[in-house]
Formats: C-alpha cells, sequence, structure tokens
C-alpha cells in the first residue's frame, strides 16, 4: 500500500479536546482532530499547522509531535486507493478566533473521555487512547 504522511493536531483547553466534525466524503459525520495530508515538501509541522489553520482557525502549533504513528486510510481525494497515513501529532494553542473551516461541518470541545465514547476516526481513537 502506498505510504503518505500527515498531521494531526491535539488542541487543549481546560480540560477539553477540540474535534472537527468532518462534511467530506471519507468519514463523513465523524469526530476527528484537526489535521490532513502534508503537501509535497511540506515537514509534518507545517502541515499541522496549514491544516490547524485551515479546519479551525487561529492555533500555533508546538514543539515537537508527541506521537508518530501510522494507520490505515482509505481512498480519499488525495490517493484514490486504500493507503497508509505515517501520522505526526503535534500540540496546539489557541491563538484567536476558532471557527470551522471548509471542510468542517462544526466544531467542538469534549472531554477525553466523552471523545471516546462518540463517532471518531481510527487516528483519533489512536492519539486519545495513547495520550489519555
Amino acid at each position: 500500500m502506498p505510504t503518505e504522511m500527515s498531521a494531526c493536531v491535539l488542541v487543549e483547553k481546560d480540560g477539553k479536546i477540540l474535534l472537527v466534525k468532518r462534511k467530506n466524503k471519507t468519514f463523513f459525520g465523524y469526530w476527528c482532530l484537526p489535521g490532513g495530508h502534508a503537501e509535497p515538501g511540506e515537514t509534518p509541522k507545517k502541515a499541522a499547522q496549514r491544516e490547524a489553520n485551515e479546519e479551525v482557525g487561529q492555533v500555533e502549533v508546538e514543539g515537537e509531535p508527541v506521537m508518530v504513528f501510522k494507520h490505515d486510510w482509505p481512498a480519499d481525494s488525495h490517493i484514490p486507493e486504500p493507503h497508509i497515513h505515517h501520522a505526526h501529532c503535534f500540540r496546539a494553542s489557541v491563538r484567536g478566533e476558532i471557527r470551522a473551516g471548509s471542510d468542517a461541518a462544526e466544531l467542538g470541545w469534549f472531554s477525553p473521555r466523552e471523545a471516546m465514547e462518540m463517532k471518531i476516526t481510527g487516528y483519533t481513537w489512536i492519539v486519545l487512547d495513547h495520550m489519555f
């Protein structure tokens, strides 16, 4: 299977984490950490920052990844066949307005326990299970 680099961000505030409800075809209606595929030549941190800005608004990605892992992903608009994501997860802080971007149906703040009981993507479950 092809491998694609991806990045996500874990934004915490007052004991809650920020999740995005997906509105694009792949995993429509699932909640997930903000993130996505890296563009050609983009570092994982720059991909995390770009994806976070696109999906949730003004957050700042911090430091080095808190997790690096691989997970399966179905065919999508980037790669038309099932593939593997080599994912890099970073912490990020709110630095301004938070709002749902063009590929987010809505945003929400949830405790890790609440999130683990929701309909979440596999990579989101991996991160939350490891971090909390």
